[in-house]
């Protein structure tokens, strides 16, 4: 008979260091210095050459008067909106039909994922001459079903064009879909087995058993969702530019602009930094909702 194993010591607090070092280098030379660098320029007038001219809040109060700016601001948070209270539902949705494997679910999860694996940039392509005024696939179904007055300029039209950029973000789901599914899989057979003794049906069963215990995986694509809404630069870039008259900017788009275009560093990376401050509240709106549904 072996005698057991003496349990491992404790790591020193110096081993402790030096595991942590490489993380914590990584973090600090691409996230905390940048943002330290950031938040500095957003104080400055620069044009990319040269040195910088500190003028203190000027460039936050450039970008409270910059209808543009205001235009990236209110369509972000559309964006945001959508994400949570359109795409991450049909998300959902779809994971908890495909779970029940329904006729064909294999050909369907891997129909809605494969988008995931193409370039966003040529799905903006695509997107764009679905709605293009002469080519498009719309314009010319409509045309086909007799519904010619429906017809339009969808991207350049101010009030369809940044529903027009939204679409493709609502219906490609794979990604929020292959979660969904990856945590209600975890799901113990044996609650859904009494649930249906008891009579439930397969709505209820979904509603009060699997929708409660994958309020975590939620939670996570509400964070993926926040972060793709504030980030959003292609579909806008190419299938619009922004346009009509930044109906269809983001913030993204707009830092893009100012320091691209305009050569206005300072007053891109004061855009940038109003970006971090909301992504950083809705992050922790995300976080309040999900400590008060586990209560």
């Amino acid at each position: 008979m072996t005698s057991p194993r003496p349990p491992r010591p404790l790591a020193s607090g110096r081993q402790l260091a030096l595991y942590l070092l490489p993380a914590v280098a990584l973090v600090a030379l691409f996230l905390v210095f940048p943002l330290i660098f950031t938040s500095y320029m957003s104080f400055t007038e620069w044009a990319g050459l040269g040195p910088a001219q500190y003028i203190g809040l000027d460039n936050f109060v450039t970008l409270y008067h910059d209808a543009a700016f205001r235009e990236a601001f209110t369509n972000t948070i559309w964006w945001v909106l959508i994400g949570l209270f359109v795409h991450t539902p049909l998300c959902v949705l779809v994971a908890l039909v495909l779970h029940r494997k329904p006729k064909f679910w294999k050909w369907f999860r891997t129909a809605f994922f494969l988008p995931n694996v193409i370039s966003s940039t040529a799905l903006a392509f695509l997107w764009y001459f679905v709605f293009h005024v002469s080519l498009g696939l719309v314009n010319k179904l409509l045309g086909v079903v007799g519904l010619e007055s429906w017809q339009r300029n969808w991207l350049f039209d101010p009030n369809t064009a940044l529903w027009a950029t939204m679409l493709p973000f609502v219906i490609y789901i794979g990604f929020g879909m292959v979660l969904f599914l990856t945590q209600i899989s975890t799901i113990p057979g044996e609650l859904y087995e009494a649930a249906e003794l008891d009579g439930a049906s397969a709505v209820r069963q979904d509603w009060s058993i699997t929708i409660p215990l994958i309020r975590r995986a939620i939670a996570l694509q509400a964070v993926f969702v926040v972060g793709y809404a504030l980030r959003m630069f292609e579909y806008p870039f190419i299938m619009t530019g922004g346009g009509p008259a930044n109906h269809s900017m983001t913030l993204s788009l707009y830092i893009y602009q100012q320091m691209v275009t305009a050569n206005r560093y300072g007053l891109s990376m004061a855009a940038g930094l109003v970006t971090l401050a909301l992504g950083a509240v809705l992050m922790l709106g995300v976080f309040a909702v999900l400590r008060r549904t586990e209560k």
